[in-house]
Order: C-alpha cells, then structure tokens, then sequence
C-alpha cells in the first residue's frame, strides 16, 4: 500500500535534512533508500532533495555555526469562477426540499432521471438543465452541509422486549433467509408519540425487503396485536411479489401468538433479531428514518382522523418511495484501524431492482409495469405534499 502524502512530505523534510549534509557516497545510499520507499524516479528524487532543505550557515564572535533549514514553499491560491454559481445551489437546494430530503447520492439520480420534469416545472434554461444534469453527489453533499443541521432531531423508542415465545420464533440466521432473493422482509415499528410516550398515539409499521428496498409503510391506531398482524396481512395481499419471511425485533408488537399463528398458516418465516442489537434490523432501522420521520416529522399524532390521513398520505410516499426515489445498498464494509470503510452499490429505485432480479418472474414484472405507468410524478409530489401539511396541521401541540 503505497504511502499518502502527508507522509510522503514528513518523510522528503526529514531525509533532505540528511541529505544536504551528507557526503557524495552516503547522498547515493540515501536516494536509494528514499527511491525504495517513495517509487519516485532517481532524477525526480533528487531534485525534491535538493530543493527541500539547505544548509544555513551563522556567525557568531567570529564562529561558523551551520544549521538545516526546510524549505517552506506556499502554494499560490488560485482565483477562478465558480462553475456551480449561487444559480444551482439554490436549485439544488430546491430540489432537495423538493424530493423530500433525499441525501446527495440518492438525489444525484433522482435529479437525472426527472431532469426533463424539473425544467419543465421551474423554467430551467439549457446551461442551468445541463449543469444539474452532470453535477455530482460529491458536490451536491457540499452545498447541503449547512442545511442538513437544521432537520436532525432524534425520536423515542417504545420497543419493550417480550420473553415469551423466545423458543418458538428463532433468531434469523443465513440458512433461513437467502437476501439475494426478494420476499424476505424486515418490520418495525416507530411511535408517533412526540416527546411523549404517556396515553394512546399513532404508530407507523415499517416493512422493508431487504433485496430490493421495496418499502410499505401502514399507520396504526396503536402498537395492538390485532392492527400489526392485519398490517402485514395487508401489505403481503398488496405486494406486487410474493412475501417470503419476516424479522422483527423483540417487542411485544410482534412477539405474540396471533402474528406467530398467521405466519404458520401462510407459510412466512418468522424469525427475529438479537436482543438490543438494533444493526440486526439495519435495512428497516434506516427506512424508519430515510421514510417515516422524513415525511411525517416528530410530531404527536392521536385519533382516528388523523391515523386516515396518515395511511393516505404512507399510500402515496410509498409509490414515490418504490418507483421514483433510488436508494442504495452497502456492499461491503471493511475497518483499517480506526476507519471503516464502507462501499455501496449504484443507487437505484426499489422497482429497477426487482426489474434486473432474475427471481423474479416475467408476469410480476409485468405487473410492475403496469402499475408504474399507471403512476404521475407530478400528481404524487403534489399529493404527497398537500397531504404532509394536512397531516401536520392535526398535530398535537408540544407541552
């Protein structure tokens, strides 16, 4: 692994101060070892030695005294124009809003592929069109720095572990899932309690397959037996593929005979996660973020009203969600030391994944098809916004 360049700067200061004092026989035997570590070329090599230190020569009562010095060079700032003016920032930031808060390497394709829409929307000209086209999520990642601040708030858990039925649901290993196939999903739960847990409030129940990031969000009048199990129920009927298996944590939300017994007799797998190893359930923990908390904030929801806005709104988020906004897959994950590095795949929406997957058949993807272009872009940003400010305005007040 070659050297980075900070060390490869420590390292030239520290062998030119060697080497500008060194006789013509030790200069050689030093710009071997240093060509041996650096990979430099030998004319290259010398000339960074000889330009990165001298030798200062000081008189004091009539006595020379000699001293290396290090050459200190500063780097001339170079002036020129910005080529994403204050124009594509504000539309970045703009469209950004505009997707629901998207990160930069989701908003990067999310942009791409609707660039047409979006200029047809904001009155884009051709230069502005073609240099949101081809920015990158590097840059776009800078221009969002200061705003992201400005919504980071945390939640509350209302997880309470069940013991019961710890022998009959087992915890998910990789001989009962195979994620490279669709159908294998994760669910949670997230409490729309605000910064209160105390009385009754909304939930919101969370499946996610772990393949494809397909996503389906239903809105709960609490966290009872009765209205997760018909949830999943719902959602299995719904889905455009077949339901495989489900992981859940260990709360008592899912850890009940009713959900056990339906399972049985639909012939899902249930199993679970560890107990307080909340990356057993990474795929689902994330959506509970990327999807419910982005469109429905941390606010206290009560009441049946509100729970029917609420599923309205999930219904329209989550064709966005599957059809529209891409998303990304981690794809390994190594530790240098203290650094860990992750890598993912390209970002791609949930309905491309299912589409390439060689699992799934020619009539569930036709089935996909149809129902995509059933769909309007335009119509459900405009939907899905008018109905998070309905939903918002039915909050309960903060005390």
């Amino acid at each position: 692994m070659g050297l980075d360049m900070k060390t490869k700067k420590k390292l030239t200061e520290e062998t030119a101060k060697r080497y500008c004092t060194a006789s013509k026989k030790s200069k050689t035997k030093i710009i071997d070892e240093f060509i041996a570590t650096t990979g430099y070329n030998r004319k290259y090599a010398i000339h960074v030695l000889k330009n990165s230190a001298y030798v200062k020569v000081t008189h004091f009562n009539n006595v020379a005294r000699q001293s290396v010095q290090v050459i200190t060079k500063t780097r001339k700032k170079r002036n020129y124009e910005k080529y994403y003016g204050q124009d594509v920032q504000q539309e970045v930031i703009r469209l950004w809003i505009f997707s629901m808060y998207l990160c930069a390497k989701r908003l990067v394709p999310f942009i791409r592929d609707n660039i047409d829409y979006f200029a047809q929307k904001f009155g884009y000209d051709e230069k502005l069109k073609a240099k949101l086209a081809r920015i990158s999520s590097a840059t776009v990642g800078r221009i969002l720095k200061p705003e992201i601040p400005k919504h980071s708030i945390r939640g509350i858990s209302t997880t309470r572990p069940a013991k019961n039925l710890n022998k009959l649901i087992p915890i998910r290993t990789f001989f009962d899932w195979d994620e490279r196939k669709p159908g294998f999903f994760e669910v949670d739960t997230v409490a729309n309690c605000g910064i209160s847990t105390q009385g009754q409030y909304i939930c919101t129940l969370t499946l996610t397959d772990v393949h494809s990031g397909w996503t389906e969000t239903r809105a709960l009048l609490n966290k009872a037996h009765r209205w997760v199990k018909e949830a999943i129920e719902d959602v299995k009927e719904k889905l455009p593929f077949q339901m495989k298996g489900i992981d859940s944590d260990n709360g008592s939300e899912f850890k009940n005979t009713q959900l056990l017994q339906w399972c049985k007799s639909n012939e899902v797998i249930f199993t679970r996660s560890r107990s307080y190893k909340k990356n057993d359930n990474c795929f689902v923990e994330q959506k509970n973020d990327s999807v419910v908390r982005r469109i429905v904030g941390y606010y206290r929801f009560e009441g049946e009203a509100a729970r029917a806005v609420m599923a309205n709104l999930y219904q329209q988020y989550n064709a966005l969600v599957n059809f529209f906004f891409p998303s990304m897959k981690i794809i390994s994950k190594k530790r240098i030391d203290a650094k860990v590095i992750k890598k993912y795949d390209t970002a791609k929406t949930p309905y491309c994944r299912l589409m390439e997957s060689s699992d799934v058949s020619e009539a569930v993807k036709a089935e996909l098809c149809r129902r995509k272009n059933n769909l309007d872009l335009q119509q459900l940003l405009e939907t899905t916004q008018y109905l998070q400010r309905k939903l918002i305005s039915m909050a309960q007040p903060w005390s």
